[in-house]
C-alpha cells in the first residue's frame, strides 16, 4: 500500500478533547517572519547530516549522487519558501518535515538513519539490565522521579537538532552522564508534584504511550517507565511511527526491541502473553505528529485509556503542547532548539519539560 492510499484510511485519535478545533502547530511560523527564518535555517543546516546518513544507509554505487541531488532539491525549496512562505499552504514544522520525507522517498532513501538506530539500540540494550537493577532499589516518589529523569536523559538522542547532532558526533551523549547533568528542580515546566500526587492516589487502568527516538531514548528512558506501568497492573499501548523519520523508532523496530527485552525481563514477556501489552503503528511518518490522522488500530487500542503519555520535543511540544485530551496526560521532553525554549519564559537549550494535565 502506498503512503497516499494508507493515509486515506487514517482516523482521528479518539482521546482528543476537541477534534474539530485541533491544530498540530504550537509554533506559529506562518505569522512570524523571524520564527520562520529560524526554522528554515534549521532545516537547511540539517541537510549535510542527512546526506551523510543517507549515503551510509544505502550502499549502492549511486548513493552519493542521489543524496546530493535530494539535498539540493530540498535546499532549493527552502530558498523558495523564504520568498514565498505560503507556496505549500500555511507553513509549519510539520509541513517542512513532510516535504523532507517526500524528497527522501523520491530519491529512494527509505530509512537514512537505520544503521545509526541499530548501533544505538544495541548499545542501549547492553545497559538496560543495569538500569532495571538500579530502579529496583527505588520506591514511591523517588522511583517516579528517577523514571522521569531517565526519560529526560534519553530524549537528548535526537538527530534532527544541530545541538544534539554535535554532541553525538563528539561522543558526548552518554545516558548516565547526561542524567547527572540534568537541571535541578524546579524544571522549566515542572508538574512533577502534581503527577506524583495523582500517581499515589489513582489506580490507572490503561495507558497509551507515544514514543520518540531509538537508542537510549526508548530503551533506557521509556522502556523502564513501560515496565513500571505494567508492574502496576495497567494495560499499556505503545505506539511508534509506521514509517521512518530521522532516528525515531518505527513499528517493526518496536516489535523487535520488545521481543529482545522480553528475553531478559519477564514483566514484558508476561504482559505480552496476557494481552496486557499492545504494540501498534501510529500511522505517522514524521518526527512530529498530527493526531487527526492515526491508524484505526491505534484508535481502537486507545479507546477507554485513562492516561496518555506523549514523549519528545516534536510530538509533545512542537505540535501538541496546547492540545487537550479526554484523560490525564503527561507531556515530557528535553528542549533542543532555542525557538522551542522561547515558548517558555527564560527558556534555554536543554531545559526539560514535565507537563501533567489531569482532567479533574
Amino acid at each position: 500500500m502506498n503512503r497516499s492510499t494508507a493515509e486515506d484510511t487514517r482516523v482521528c485519535f479518539p482521546l482528543l478533547a476537541d477534534p474539530d478545533s485541533y491544530r498540530p502547530n504550537t509554533i506559529d511560523m506562518a505569522a512570524d517572519a523571524e520564527v520562520r527564518k529560524y526554522w528554515l535555517d534549521v532545516f537547511e543546516h540539517h541537510t549535510e547530516s542527512l546526506r551523510r546518513h543517507a549515503i551510509e544507509s544505502d550502499g549502492r554505487p549511486d548513493a552519493a549522487e542521489r543524496a546530493a541531488a535530494c539535498c539540493e532539491k530540498f535546499d532549493a525549496m527552502v530558498q523558495r519558501l523564504r520568498v514565498e512562505p505560503n507556496l505549500l499552504g500555511p507553513l509549519s514544522i510539520l509541513v517542512l518535515c513532510d516535504l523532507r520525507t517526500q524528497y527522501l522517498a523520491e530519491y529512494d532513501f527509505d530509512d537514512p538513519y537505520r544503521p545509526l538506530k541499530q548501533r544505538e539500540n544495541d548499545a542501549a540494550m547492553r545497559l538496560l539490565p543495569d538500569v532495571f537493577r538500579e530502579l529496583n532499589k527505588h520506591h514511591g516518589n523517588e522511583l517516579l522521579l528517577t523514571l522521569v529523569r531517565g526519560i529526560f536523559a534519553g530524549n537528548i538522542f535526537d538527530m534532527g537538532c544541530a545541538s544534539t547532532v554535535g554532541l553525538y558526533e563528539r561522543g558526548q551523549m552518554d545516558f548516565h552522564s547526561v542524567r547527572e547533568r540534568l537541571p535541578e528542580r524546579p524544571w522549566r515546566v515542572d508538574d512533577f508534584d502534581t503527577l506524583a500526587a495523582r500517581w499515589a492516589d489513582r489506580r490507572y487502568q490503561k495507558a497509551v504511550m507515544f514514543i520518540d527516538n531509538a537508542g537510549a531514548d526508548f530503551v533506557l528512558g521509556m522502556l523502564p517507565l513501560a515496565r513500571h506501568l505494567l508492574q502496576r497492573g495497567m494495560d499499556l499501548v505503545i505506539t511508534a511511527n509506521s514509517a521512518p523519520a530521522l532516528n525515531d523508532v518505527i513499528y517493526p523496530e518496536l516489535v523487535e526491541l520488545i521481543d529482545r527485552v522480553s528475553r531478559v525481563e519477564t514483566t514484558f514477556a508476561d504482559a505480552l502473553d496476557a494481552g496486557q501489552l499492545m504494540l501498534v503503528p501510529s500511522g505517522n511518518h514524521l518526527p512530529v505528529i498530527d493526531l487527526s490522522k492515526v491508524t484505526p488500530q491505534l484508535a481502537e487500542a486507545a479507546e477507554g485509556a485513562d492516561l496518555l503519555i506523549i514523549e519528545g520535543m516534536g510530538r509533545a511540544l512542537e505540535t501538541n503542547y496546547h492540545t487537550r485530551f479526554t484523560c490525564d496526560t503527561l507531556k515530557v521532553a528535553m528542549v533542543k532548539e532555542q525557538n522551542v525554549a522561547d515558548l517558555f519564559p527564560g527558556g534555554e537549550l536543554y531545559d526539560v519539560v514535565c507537563r501533567f494535565e489531569p482532567i479533574d
